[in-house]
């Protein structure tokens, strides 16, 4: 008698550790970490673009900019993602009574317990987010009046004036995919890339970057474009970016 109930306590004790709540917690949690992912960088770009100056045609991040911005709030959103996934199974009262009995019998962690080690995990990761902000900070932007940039410790963003506008110079690269590049040189050297995060805005826009260029002196070089651009690249970029913006 008293193997046969050994038998059966080790029995639904086996059961209990398969516990498949558990498994919807991991399921739940996993589901999570791309929309909270989502959510942050969404923070961080309305932030950007608050600093945009009114009025601008074209607006963009840098590329190491974008990178911090955008990826930085991964590690974060791990941890949220899974204190959600077990925010929403402890929602569920059969889940929850469950869990609950698992927790007292010392096969699992309790709900408080598990959630309060998880915020400590994502507080210790919070830290990250301030590469969020600094590549958040850093921008450029083009209006009628002139060029905006924000270096990415800098508290003020600086404006130059359309003659202040040294050189331009096109040109792509290729890795998986091909990127084309319009970077302009101000006065201080500032180098700006106006078609490699934006391609397609730039395409839109590039009508009034002619316009806010008419009159102003320049180098222009297409020293950038190689013959694999000639190969690989689009006709109408091509063209576009082999042509001086302006008549000399």
């Amino acid at each position: 008698m008293r193997l046969s109930e050994n038998s059966g306590f080790v029995q639904q004790d086996r059961q209990r550790r398969k516990s498949g709540w558990n498994v919807l917690a991991l399921l739940f949690g996993l589901s999570a970490i791309g929309p909270t992912w989502y959510l942050l960088a969404q923070v961080f770009l309305h932030y950007q673009k608050i600093l945009h100056p009114p009025g601008a045609f074209l607006s963009s991040g840098t590329r190491i900019g974008n990178i911090l911005m955008f990826v930085s709030p991964a590690l974060p959103s791990i941890t949220i993602g899974f204190m959600i996934g077990n925010a929403l199974v402890w929602c569920i009262p059969w889940a929850r009574e469950a869990l609950e009995r698992e927790a007292e019998m010392g096969l699992g962690t309790a709900f408080g317990s598990s959630e309060r080690g998880l915020a400590k995990f994502a507080w210790f990761l919070s830290p990250v987010l301030l590469l969020s902000f600094l590549g958040a900070n850093n921008f450029w932007s083009l209006t009628t009046e002139g060029v905006y940039y924000r270096p990415m410790f800098s508290p003020a963003t600086k404006r130059y004036a359309w003659s202040e506008v040294q050189s331009i110079k096109t040109g792509c690269t290729i890795h998986k995919g091909i990127d084309y590049h319009f970077e302009m040189t101000l006065r201080d050297r500032t180098t700006i890339d106006l078609a490699q995060e934006t391609p397609r805005e730039f395409w839109t826009a590039y009508p009034q970057v002619q316009q806010a260029l008419v009159g102003v002196t320049y180098r222009f070089s297409t020293e950038g474009l190689s013959e694999r651009c000639f190969d690989l690249g689009s006709r109408r970029w091509l063209e576009l970016l082999s042509r001086r913006p302006t008549a000399l």
